[in-house]
């Protein structure tokens, strides 16, 4: 759902550019274009949002196999060709749930890194690493959160273990302590028993069946 959420709002953007363009009766191009020269027009222009949603669609739907794949290509191409796209791409990669790769602290750290080069991204590509850095730093706050809370319950039911035993030794010694005494309130009664049928014995009274 947040997959299509981001690509829903950067679909919006693209086309918001798109139709100024046709509007106004100019080229779509940006403006901005044609100062660059053709070579990085034409970067500009192959660098769509497409390979980043194609990558991230895969590692949430894809098998444990293709998903192994999509992310070391990803993470292959990041390393021998270390261009935005290749790092932006390897990041979104980290970024995404639901396989066995994803690594939020790691993808907090590329994501900011790409954010704080001012020129490094494209708007839609700014947007697509914001929303995604948002998402991994709740996730990190989500994930300490219940870290802690496992940690506390995990402590309580310690404590309670520790203070359940301590109570059941506390009631087998005593249990203990009452057959002793049993033992002992016995011992006596048959010893005043004894005793008594030897004095009647002694006297000539009838014994006790």
């Amino acid at each position: 759902m947040r997959s299509l959420a981001v690509l829903i709002c950067c679909l919006s953007i693209a086309g918001c550019t798109t139709a100024g363009a046709i509007f106004s009766g100019s080229d779509p191009a940006p403006a901005s274009a044609p100062e660059l020269g053709a070579a990085a027009t034409s970067n500009l222009q192959t660098r769509s949002l497409g390979i980043y949603l194609e990558t991230m669609q895969a590692l949430i739907d894809g098998d444990t196999m293709l998903q192994a794949e999509v992310f070391r290509n990803a993470s292959e191409a990041a390393a021998l060709a270390p261009t935005t796209t290749n790092r932006l791409r390897l990041a979104l990669a980290l970024a995404t749930p639901g396989h066995p790769a994803t690594n939020p602290l790691e993808a907090q750290r590329q994501l900011a890194e790409l954010l704080a080069a001012a020129d490094a991204l494209l708007p839609e590509e700014r947007i697509l690493a914001t929303i995604h850095l948002q998402e991994v730093e709740e996730r990190l706050i989500l994930d300490t959160a219940a870290q802690q809370q496992q940690q506390r319950s995990a402590a309580e039911f310690s404590q309670l273990s520790a203070d359940s035993a301590e109570r059941l030794q506390a009631t087998q010694e005593e249990n203990r302590r009452l057959r002793d005494e049993l033992a002992e309130a016995q011992e006596k009664l048959e010893a005043i028993t004894s005793i008594e049928r030897s004095i009647r014995e002694r006297d000539g009274a009838p014994g006790i069946p």
